[in-house]
């Protein structure tokens, strides 16, 4: 590679200097062909990547299939209820084992030649194994290949294809706390509602989580959300749950963004009011359940996460896991699944859904502005004469350490900042970035 993901030329693409009152990316960054081949191998095949919820392997024999990078696998729920995970890779030739996406198997059979794989990844069966390996052949060579590092976290399950990776807990640092303010919602827990929806921007992934913590953008790209849905709402039969924040829309409730370290990011705003959330029936059980810090965190406040590299759990209007896979330099797969507490009422469950459809999915009224933003960017990336994309907004309210809520709430921050609107939370990620791809 002559040195184009070496230390050196990595440090040129970021220009760190907040002192200086400057951080900005080379845009080469999501254009380069060598640089998105070293972060498939350092970073989406070689560390922790979210693979699926603990709800939708519930049951002994369940299996999901996903990916880490470009490489297919699937989690598998044991039948003494454990997990493991595996190459979804028959040993013979290679073909994908499971029939599915999802599903539920206490057993795989290779639909090429027919062998056939325990859930704890045994090979059990060879086709015709006397007439092809003779006598005293030890079929367990050809087990199943275990992902070597498999965790999960308050129900959000976690692979890697490297061994050599920091303990999960490590790794996701102060993130833990805003997966717990999401999976705490629900005493009887929470579940990844049926159906999903998939579709590809033509886009580097960096873009895709840049945007989910981009509060800069909202009164732009989705001017067109806020104005329909003030004249929907003037109409009968809109309210309670099924009013949208029209506070946070309009930016006039508190806000801001934090830099929560090894990459992860999270921007939030008060919810105004706290009765359009599906949640808000919950306010009296959490409220005996959990300290009023706790409870502001949970309910009063709406948040975008990114765990790095690329899950974002979205908890404003209706809470969301949604995953950039990246597909080549140009291209980013999005997936989205619709997660809620399994025990709330029909009417939260409705509510839920509807803002969901509303603005989350490909046919909503804002993830299509969201496409043609981001694919739009990518191709102004290629005008080289303009090299560098800005990222200094903020510098100047920028604090190290937390803010008063994020005490409140119990995590510790890199640095708070005053609006979601600025930049400042991107640093850590893209330091982590560039020391990952710089390895390659």
């Amino acid at each position: 590679m002559d040195g184009m993901t070496g230390t050196d030329k990595m440090d040129a693409l970021i220009d760190d200097r907040p002192k200086d009152g400057v951080f900005r990316v080379d845009r080469n960054i999501y254009l380069d062909e060598e640089i998105f081949e070293a972060e498939m191998r350092n970073i989406f095949e070689g560390n922790w990547q979210f693979l699926c919820h603990e709800s939708q392997v519930k049951k002994p024999g369940d299996y999901f299939a996903t990916h880490l990078g470009r490489q297919p696998v699937y989690v598998h729920r044991q039948e003494d209820g454990s997990l493991k995970g595996f190459l979804n890779v028959c040993s013979h030739r290679g073909a994908k084992l499971t029939p599915l996406q999802q599903g539920n198997a206490k057993t795989l059979t290779c639909r090429f030649h027919g062998w056939t794989y325990k859930c704890d990844g045994a090979c059990i069966r060879i086709k015709d194994e006397a007439t092809g390996y003779g006598e005293g052949f030890d079929r367990s060579v050809y087990d199943l290949r275990e992902l070597p590092a498999l965790g999960s976290y308050k129900g959000f399950i976690f692979g890697s294809l490297s061994g050599d990776v920091d303990p999960l807990e490590d790794f996701l640092g102060e993130s833990r706390a805003f997966l717990a303010f999401v999976a705490d919602q629900s005493a009887a827990g929470l579940e990844v509602l049926p159906g999903s929806q998939k579709y590809v921007i033509g886009g580097n992934w960096k873009m895709s989580t840049e945007n989910a913590v981009d509060g800069y953008h909202t009164s732009t790209v989705h001017r067109v959300f806020a104005n329909t849905v003030s004249l929907r709402e003037a109409r009968e039969g809109y309210e309670g749950m099924m009013k949208t924040e029209v506070g946070r829309l309009a930016k006039k409730v508190r806000n801001g963004c934090y830099d929560l370290g090894r990459g992860h990011m999270v921007i939030w705003a008060e919810r105004d009011p706290v009765s359009t959330s599906p949640l808000s029936e919950a306010e009296d059980r959490l409220s005996r359940d959990y300290p009023e810090g706790r409870v502001n965190w949970m309910l009063r406040r709406g948040r975008n996460l990114i765990v790095y590299p690329s899950l974002m759990i979205n908890d404003f209007a209706a809470t969301q896991i949604r995953i950039f896979r990246p597909l080549s330099v140009n291209e980013t797969e999005v997936t989205i699944y619709c997660l809620a507490p399994s025990e709330e009422s029909r009417e939260a469950r409705y509510a839920r859904l509807r803002k969901f459809e509303d603005f989350f999915m490909a046919s909503g009224m804002a993830t299509s502005d969201d496409v043609t933003a981001l694919e739009a960017t990518h191709e102004g990336s290629r005008g080289r004469v303009a090299r560098w994309g800005e990222f200094h907004r903020g510098m100047g309210t920028m604090i190290a350490g937390p803010d008063d809520v994020a005490e409140e709430g119990g995590f510790m921050p890199e640095t708070s900042n005053t609006s979601w609107d600025h930049e400042t939370l991107y640093y850590s990620f893209y330091r982590q970035w560039r020391q990952q791809v710089a390895r390659a």
